[in-house]
């Protein structure tokens, strides 16, 4: 097991055009961001609905390394799993979003607004995803994800991309291995993903068929999944029975799209990142340090979760 670190993240946009176990970086890559902190990517909330109230809560520390020699980056993601749908969630995109619906309402009935955004001490949002709502009675993903690109200087938010799609069925296979998680006596499984392998260890313990991101489909909660190149990992640092409503939010700047269609589009960007957004600043890394670059169609490298 990974053990458990600080949790504050500091996010760089490094992305690599094919995946490997092992990853060699080129002589030069493209970075976005110079190396330093990349756009802001929150997405504003305008409304929500609630759909359900959480049985069960997790708290994961998320992890991801961007490429072999690259930094740690950690945040907080939350799993709330209800009676007729789940919800996971990035912690930092979640309570920002609720403090500015809250705001806007509060401005609407002409009410002061005392609020102040604080330090939850839950990490910079991911670039990767936003929310992933399941529904079981239709047995479909909603997926929002930020996108970096279609940022917005002037309300500091981006645009929320969603779209649907039938969870896929994950061909889980058993290892034999047991080993202990958050205090819970763990068995451990592996699947393949769109494009990675992924570990699993679940709990029969918490006989509840979830985990974080769109992982589930074990006979018990997961406690702790990785992919086997190290790039990825969730580990539950608590779990909780205690209700908790939870929403479902409109978003200020929406584009409905579907999963292939999004994923042509996040690619295209790395490819060609100036010709979706002219302000996007690219730099590259060489042995002889960061340089900016000049030109128009520098390609990005692309190691993106899942294909």
């Amino acid at each position: 097991m990974r053990p458990l670190t600080g949790i504050v993240i500091l996010l760089i946009l490094i992305v690599a055009n094919t995946l490997a176990v092992s990853q060699d970086l080129p002589d030069s890559f493209a970075m976005y961001g110079e190396g330093k902190e990349p756009t802001i990517n929150y997405v504003k909330a305008v409304d929500s609905v609630l759909i359900d109230t959480a049985r069960l809560t997790v708290i994961y520390s998320a992890y991801y390394r961007l490429y072999d020699s690259g930094f740690d980056r950690r945040h907080l993601t939350s799993l709330h799993v209800g009676d007729r749908y789940s919800l996971f969630n990035d912690m930092a995109q979640h309570i920002r979003s609720r403090h500015f619906f809250i705001e806007s309402e509060r401005n609407l009935r002409g009410e002061a607004n005392n609020q102040e955004m604080k330090d939850y001490g839950v990490g910079s949002p991911s670039y990767f995803y936003k929310s992933v709502t399941y529904d079981y009675g239709s047995g479909k993903f909603k997926v929002v994800v930020p996108d970096i690109w279609a940022f917005n200087p002037a309300t500091l938010y981006n645009l929320a991309h969603i779209y649907e799609e039938d969870a896929p069925a994950l061909e889980w296979e058993m290892t034999g291995e047991h080993g202990p998680v958050a205090s819970y006596d763990c068995q451990k499984a592996e699947c393949d993903f769109r494009g990675r392998r992924w570990e699993a260890w679940f709990t029969p313990e918490i006989p509840v068929s979830e985990g974080p991101w769109k992982l589930k489909g074990l006979p018990g909660l997961i406690l702790y999944a990785r992919d086997t190149t190290g790039q990825y990992s969730f580990e539950a640092v608590s779990v909780t029975d205690s209700p908790e409503p939870f929403y479902d939010y409109v978003y200020e700047h929406e584009d409905r799209t579907t999963y292939r269609r999004f994923k042509r589009y996040e690619r295209s960007c790395f490819r060609w990142p100036k010709s979706f957004n002219e302000g996007t600043t690219v730099y590259i890394v060489t042995g002889k340090g960061i340089e900016e670059a000049d030109y128009r169609n520098w390609r990005m490298p692309y190691y993106p979760m899942e294909w």
